[in-house]
């Protein structure tokens, strides 16, 4: 551990007027003479040494810790957010990474006696929204890894002096999810070893024997805090560039030459996903699938320029791959990023479109390989990156970057990256000298091409639970190269469940993601009026679907019990009619944001 490193555990010790944080190695060692000490009645930080102050162990609580994801401020006071199980994943280059298990939100205030009983109920339901985000799989840490960047950012750009910087100061705040809960930690130099940077997304670590040789193969995927939300209420970019469902998936791979650390090679491969760069929406409203709103009224070539340069400042010259259907309800949006592709000219970006169903409809997926033939050349002649051992003058860069999308950046998506994932990570063995120039594919290596499917698979489970609330459609084809029908009856299963979710949940999920990252601030003065709002109303929302309740209710005991027919029949009429109303204005139905308006 180096002085920049942070804490592997704590001790948390819970006084009447004091949190006490203690750092502590990972045998349980004290690891420090000092420790944090947090006033629960005014809210001040300040590190204590222990010889000076002593904890008066006896008197208080102790919980053993993982690590400190940040404070927050609620109705009835801040929060003190910590990390109570984590499991380990792997090491990459000797740095232990761990995904979070199990989180504890400690209150400030000891009771909520203070509180109007509208304020508690709004603190009851805000503290309920962070515990769902916390609930959500996929956060991530390393105490001496910076899980942020990519190896050829930290091979370009991190000087000697960068890295003597606090983890938390020298990582990438488009993927730390707990900046704006660290605010109050990242002020003072002093609480820089206690602050921990969490990432939101998937890792996986593999090792690995392919013909005698071991190595690791590690899948980074980085989710964005920009646009960050749910499937249907964030859609398209913001005003300055950044898209929803914004992911950089990294596969590195870490091979020691004649398992010597000393000579220890890494390369690595990025890509990206993100909603279609332009200003859309696709609000729920209990249709299957909504139809995407292109907005008329803005400037969609400035959207795609602005949302392309930033990404040129943060990668450099890139490809798009669009896999929408160019039928259909996909047909607008897809024909629009194309026209603003061909209009706005840009000199770094080529367009490639390919209707991934139109190509591969009747289960016939082996005609993917078209859209690969398509890339291959771009996808050698843009590389990866290459760390040689000993000598950074010879390291070899990643050129160019592919950018996929379909409508979710999802199911298509998670395929079509494995693909190019795939591809890229032959000719990085081949490299290596892992495998020989003659391999045509990795299919020849069968037990490690299982292992490179489910670990892709696995990623685009992760990601796709956290955008979509289920894990992703056409797995078994990224998992067994091909689709399965087991796999097809599991797709219908999350569709449907994704259904569901999508209308009658992710409005409060993306009001919980919102106020997690600080895109919502809570003022215990100015509670928001509009949270308070149900579709149970005395409104005719809230008639339709009483009367909906009252009819089928009606259509139930005429069946069961007068057995009349022409009573049954009229019910039942009365029902569809209630449904029609309620289906026809389904956006007023469904659960909505309503902390924040997009």
């Amino acid at each position: 551990m180096t002085a920049t490193d942070v804490f592997d555990r704590f001790h948390l010790y819970s006084f009447a007027d004091k949190f006490i944080i203690e750092p502590r190695n990972k045998t349980g060692v004290l690891a420090s003479d000092s420790y944090l000490e947090i006033d629960r009645n005014l809210g001040d930080l300040k590190l204590q040494r222990a010889y000076e102050h002593p904890i008066p162990i006896a008197e208080g609580d102790v919980m053993p810790i993982y690590g400190i994801i940040g404070i927050i401020r609620l109705v009835s006071g801040y929060h003190l957010i910590v990390i109570k199980k984590a499991d380990l994943i792997g090491t990459i280059n000797d740095s232990e990474v761990y995904h979070v298990a199990e989180t504890a939100v400690l209150p400030y205030s000891k009771s909520t006696l203070h509180l109007t009983e509208r304020q508690k109920w709004f603190q009851k339901h805000f503290q309920d929204m962070i515990q769902l985000v916390l609930a959500t799989t996929g956060f991530y840490y390393s105490t001496s890894y910076d899980l942020t960047h990519s190896l050829q950012w930290l091979a370009e750009n991190a000087s000697p002096n960068f890295r003597q910087l606090p983890m938390m100061e020298r990582a990438n705040p488009r993927f730390v999810w707990n900046r704006h809960l660290t605010s109050q930690l990242s002020v003072n130099q002093e609480f820089a070893r206690y602050t921990l940077p969490i990432m939101h997304g998937f890792v996986g670590i593999r090792k690995c024997i392919v013909r005698g040789s071991s190595f690791k193969l590690a899948v980074i995927s980085r989710r964005s805090i920009h646009r960050a939300g749910v499937r249907f209420y964030m859609r398209g970019t913001d005003l300055s560039g950044n898209s929803a469902n914004f992911v950089e998936s990294e596969q590195i791979v870490e091979f020691d030459r004649a398992q010597d650390p000393l000579q220890r090679t890494l390369t690595s491969m990025l890509q990206m996903r993100g909603s279609i760069p332009l200003f859309w929406s696709q609000k729920p409203n209990l249709r299957w699938q909504p139809l995407p709103c292109l907005r008329p009224a803005d400037d969609q070539i400035d959207a795609y320029v602005r949302h392309m340069k930033l990404q040129q400042l943060n990668y450099g010259g890139r490809h798009i791959v669009n896999l929408v259907n160019t039928k259909g309800r996909e047909k607008g949006i897809g024909g629009e990023l194309e026209r603003v592709t061909v209009q706005a000219n840009l000199d770094f970006v080529r367009y490639v479109g390919f209707d991934f169903h139109k190509e591969c409809k009747s289960l016939n997926w082996d005609r993917l390989h078209i859209l690969q033939a398509m890339l291959d050349k771009e996808i050698l002649e843009f590389g990866f990156f290459y760390s040689h051992p000993g000598d950074p003058s010879r390291n070899r860069y990643q050129t160019g970057y592919i950018r996929t999308n379909c409508m979710d950046c999802l199911d298509r998506t998670n395929v079509v990256q494995a693909m190019f994932a795939k591809d890229s990570l032959r000719h990085q063995l081949i490299y290596l000298g892992i495998i020989d120039p003659s391999t045509q594919s990795l299919e020849e290596v069968p037990d490690f091409a299982y292992l490179f499917k489910n670990l892709w698979a696995d990623n685009g489970d992760e990601c796709s639970k956290q955008y979509a609330g289920t894990g992703a459609l056409k797995t078994d084809f990224t998992r067994v190269g091909k689709r399965t029908v087991n796999g097809a009856m599991a797709d219908g299963v999350n569709a449907v469940t994704r259904y569901f979710k999508n209308n009658f949940l992710d409005g409060y999920r993306q009001d919980a993601i919102d106020l997690f990252l600080g895109n919502v601030v809570v003022d215990p003065s100015n509670l928001p009026t509009t949270f308070e709002e149900s579709v149970f109303n005395f409104n005719k929302n809230g008639g339709a679907i009483v009367g909906a309740i009252f009819s089928a209710a009606m259509m139930m005991l005429c069946v069961l019990v007068s057995e009349n027919i022409t009573a049954t029949l009229f019910w039942f009429l009365v029902f569809i009619a209630f449904m029609c109303f309620i289906y026809i204005n389904g956006e007023e139905f469904v659960c909505r944001p309503r902390l924040k308006q997009d």
